[in-house]
């Protein structure tokens, strides 16, 4: 009887830890990975925002989500700006199903019919376009973080030298502090590497504050040498949930490439969208591409479905 209560003690003392470590894992930013077997996204539904329908809607989501007027109104402007330096053909008209990589325009055209109408002025990228709506929500420490993004932030640099108010009032220092390279692991595991990415963000102060809005970034790891290792943001957007428990996505996709506001059912399918497009690891030394919901690794992130061995 004694050996049937110990047993008995031991395996109750065993599921404690266990959930112990699992409740641990996930309060250290290690979401559970998404639902692999749930088919990879084939089409996702999309507007460029020519349209007054689309641009209410995602006004109205930006409202419900806390975002105020004063940068909803910037977005908007550079949006019609943007949509009317290039072909109306290029562009959708209201939402339209696609699949994720495909687009209506050839990229270079696009880039070269935008710097005929803006001269050298670069544009708007993803970084610039989803902290000018969410930095509100964003707290950074005050150290000067310029030098740690002269070699990756160049450009966004030089569109907010020439725009100083792109930020809506807020620094490029604490863009930095948000968007220059932290080091990396030296490991090809995304979780030690979303780990070091943490930390990294902690070391400058980086904070966000509650809100129905989340910033969703999607981390490169780029490892030139030894000493050159680090973790990027290479991409990001704001993700805004609707009444009917859908998912919107706003998202600029390149200095002078459109505006996008995406619709999906779960954040699985949003992986999947940003896998597909960004994920072009091809087996050298570095992690796979991870995406971040604020500062915790997204639930629902997984490696591209579509590629072998991930």
């Amino acid at each position: 009887m004694k050996d049937f209560k110990k047993t008995i003690l031991f395996s109750i003392s065993s599921l404690i830890v266990i959930s112990t470590l699992v409740m641990f894992a996930q309060y250290n930013g290690n979401a559970p990975a998404g639902d692999n077997a749930q088919p990879a996204l084939e089409t996702v539904e999309y507007s460029n925002l020519t349209d007054k329908d689309s641009q209410e809607l995602l006004s109205k989501l930006l409202t419900d989500s806390g975002i105020g007027e004063k940068r909803q109104q910037a977005l908007f402007d550079r949006v019609d700006k943007f949509n009317s330096s290039v072909k109306s053909e290029w562009l959708t008209s209201g939402f339209e199903s696609a699949a994720p990589t495909y687009t209506k325009y050839d990229p270079y055209d696009m880039q070269d019919m935008w710097a005929s109408k803006n001269g050298s002025f670069p544009g708007y990228n993803c970084r610039i376009t989803a902290f000018s709506l969410f930095s509100d929500l964003i707290s950074a420490g005050d150290g000067d973080y310029s030098a740690d993004a002269e070699d990756s932030l160049f450009m966004d640099i030089e569109t907010l030298s020439d725009d100083p108010d792109a930020l809506c009032g807020d620094s490029i220092n604490k863009f930095c502090a948000v968007f220059a390279p932290v080091r990396a692991a030296d490991s090809t595991d995304v979780d030690l590497q979303v780990n070091k990415f943490r930390e990294g963000w902690a070391a400058r102060g980086v904070r966000f504050s509650e809100s129905k809005a989340r910033m969703i970034s999607v981390v490169f790891h780029d490892k030139f040498s030894d000493t050159d290792n680090r973790l990027f943001i290479g991409h990001v957007g704001i993700l805004l949930p609707a009444d009917d428990n859908k998912l919107y996505f706003i998202e600029k996709v390149a200095f002078q490439e459109p505006y996008r506001l995406l619709k999906f059912n779960d954040r699985t399918e949003l992986s999947d969208y940003l896998m597909e497009k960004y994920d072009t690891s091809w087996g050298q030394d570095t992690a796979k591409p991870f995406i971040m919901e604020n500062d915790k690794l997204m639930v629902g992130y997984r490696p591209d479905p579509l590629l072998k061995n991930s």
